[in-house]
């Protein structure tokens, strides 16, 4: 497990070539750019690149329920056309959609009216139609007195009423407010409606037989996330009349193969080491059993370039505690075979074999702690079996579970402390996660060595501990009585840690609590099951079989989900809290994403 050393490089050349540059530097994958100008209102302008709208022009093609025959000969295919008039045709066709269920409500509002034209005001004596809609229940409220006004329609449960009158009665005049009917006739909006459903149908038409284009476009999306990456790194680098510079970061080990690209190029390649004021990204590289640690560790946050790649710790960990809290041997076999059955679908990329590879392992430590616990699918093997044998550890054995689930905080917590403490370079680095250490040595041997030697050497240990935290809260030079005084101050505030590696350590004890509760529960799941058996004659077994396979399905769901959650956030909060100073940020070459079909 290591940090990949980095440097940084200055590509220079004429402005001419910039475009075969990029080109060249994303065939080879190896740099993450720098970005050397300010160039938000261009990128604001093309903000998600063509590649980006090929993916939404091929889903909307595919989501067609009736698809035409595809074309496989790319000759006649041309990306940006095909994509602008699919994009196009989605807007259209939802406007004509929205426009369509907008006249249906308008229609359904104004058909109880009747059909019917607004006249001129001149014509009418400068009166004006008023329309409401009145419950029956409100219609003994309608005085009619110097009002002149007509039922025009009536249902099951409203009076529409059209008021004549050349300004809005008041509020009082009517016991509901009025209703807006709009200019429109009801024919002409039927008129809307016919042109608007024609037009739906052609747009309909045109997407079927853009659909033709679906598996061209498929081959292309990667070309065109390629293009528009390229795009977008132009717009960063440095241009000044007729030189461009591009500025990257890239691995160290990788420097002669940049001067060999720059050289047929015909390009400068200019490096330099990482300077104080530096933040380069990055790069984790582990072994490949241990490659999905990265994937773990960067779910949730990436480390500092001067930090430490704590990836193996963090797999391995994460593989123990989700073991721990699933806790089953049959649980573990179960999702063993399945992911075995299912396993041709992670066999399509890098992340897909990381996560296979997890996943097993996973499902391997599930069952070997639910061995050690003699759990399987909820059942104790009987006393004296060999499985019986292999059974030990008790979950219902509080004491026992809670003093190891207690030490693995520690010891995992001290572990961290550690790791930080041999890649710090100041003084208080380097002892202050010592004396943590110390200090949570020191009270798991209190602890665990009541009547021992170690109930005495404990709180000696957690004393040197707090003592060297202390001693050591902060660099600061110490020269004159006020910063004598603020180096105190800086030790006392250091020292209030202490509650936090108490609560983490025991934040651990969820490891024993969330497997008891997932061994129980499938206890009382078999429990349930027998005595359904017995109280339903006839469909009793059906019954107890069915309450068995959505119980136990229900569990192993549970626990998945508890496994996932809980043993990484033993890793992400209380392991990173006491093991990492610094977030980083990851680095992300500039590669293409072009694949051969």
């Amino acid at each position: 497990m290591t940090i990949v050393p980095l440097v940084k490089v200055n590509l220079v050349g004429i402005l001419d070539d910039k475009e075969k540059v990029l080109e060249a530097a994303q065939a080879i994958g190896a740099l993450h750019l720098i970005p050397l100008t300010s160039a938000q209102k261009d990128l604001e302008a093309v903000p998600a690149g063509l590649g980006r709208e090929a993916v939404e022009a091929l889903r909307w093609l595919v989501d067609c329920s009736s698809q035409r025959r595809p074309v496989t000969d790319p000759e006649e295919f041309h990306l940006q056309d095909v994509v602008e008039k699919t994009l196009k045709n989605r807007k259209a066709l939802k406007a004509c959609q929205d426009l369509l269920a907008k006249l249906d409500r308008r229609i359904h509002d104004v058909e109880p009216w009747g059909d019917f034209n607004f006249s001129e005001l001149h014509d009418v004596g400068h009166n004006r139609l008023w329309f409401y809609v009145v419950p029956h229940g409100k219609l003994k409220l309608v005085d009619p007195t110097d009002k002149i006004l007509e039922v025009v329609h009536k249902d099951k449960y409203r009076s529409y009423i059209v008021v004549l009158s050349p300004e809005e009665p008041p509020s009082s005049a009517m016991p509901v407010p009025r209703t807006h009917v709009g200019a429109a006739s009801l024919s002409a909006l039927k008129r809307q409606y016919e042109k608007a459903a024609i037009d739906l149908e052609e747009l309909e038409l045109e997407r079927q037989l853009l659909t033709k284009w679906r598996y061209v476009l498929a081959q292309n999306l990667a070309a065109a996330r390629d293009h528009s990456a390229r795009q977008r790194a132009a717009l960063e680098t440095a241009d000044s009349e007729r030189v461009f510079i591009l500025q990257a970061w890239a691995r160290r080990d990788q420097m002669d193969e940049i001067r060999e690209l720059a050289a047929a190029l015909g390009i400068a390649a200019v490096f330099s080491d990482i300077s104080e004021g530096d933040k380069p990204p990055t790069l984790l590289e582990n072994a490949t059993p241990l490659k999905a640690g990265e994937d773990l560790v960067e779910f949730y946050q990436t480390p500092g370039y001067r930090d430490w790649d704590p990836s193996a710790i963090v797999y391995v960990s994460f593989i123990i505690f989700f073991g721990m809290i699933m806790t089953d041997a049959g649980y573990g076999l179960l999702l063993l075979a399945l992911l075995f059955l299912f396993r041709k679908r992670f066999t399509g990329s890098d992340l897909g074999r990381r996560m296979f590879r997890m996943f097993a392992w996973l499902m391997v430590s599930t069952a070997v702690f639910g061995v050690l616990t003699g759990s399987y699918f909820g059942i104790s093997p009987p006393n004296g079996s060999f499985l019986a044998h292999l059974k030990i550890l008790h979950l219902k054995d509080v004491d026992t579970m809670m003093k190891i689930t207690l030490t693995i905080g520690v010891v995992h917590i001290v572990l961290a402390n550690i790791m930080r403490a041999v890649h710090e370079k100041t003084p208080s680095g380097r002892f202050q996660p010592l004396g943590w250490s110390l200090v949570a040595l020191g009270g798991l041997a209190t602890f665990l060595g009541q009547g021992t030697v170690f109930e005495t050497g404990g709180p000696v240990s957690i004393v040197l501990g707090l003592l060297t935290v202390g001693f050591f809260g902060s660099d600061r030079k110490v020269n004159s009585v006020k910063s004598g005084g603020m180096r105190i101050f800086d030790g006392l505030a250091s020292l209030a840690r202490i509650v936090n590696i108490f609560s983490d350590v025991l934040s651990y004890m969820r490891l024993f609590a969330l497997g008891l509760a997932a061994a129980s529960l499938a206890e009382t799941i078999n429990s349930l099951s027998g005595q359904l058996q017995h109280t339903v004659p006839g469909l009793g077994l059906l019954i107890a079989i069915l309450v068995l396979a959505i119980g136990h399905a229900i569990n192993i769901g549970l626990g998945l989900i508890a496994g996932f959650v809980h043993g990484l956030r033993l890793n992400v909060i209380e392991f990173f809290n006491w093991g990492l100073k610094d977030e980083g940020k990851p680095f992300r070459p500039f590669k293409k994403e072009e694949t051969r079909l």
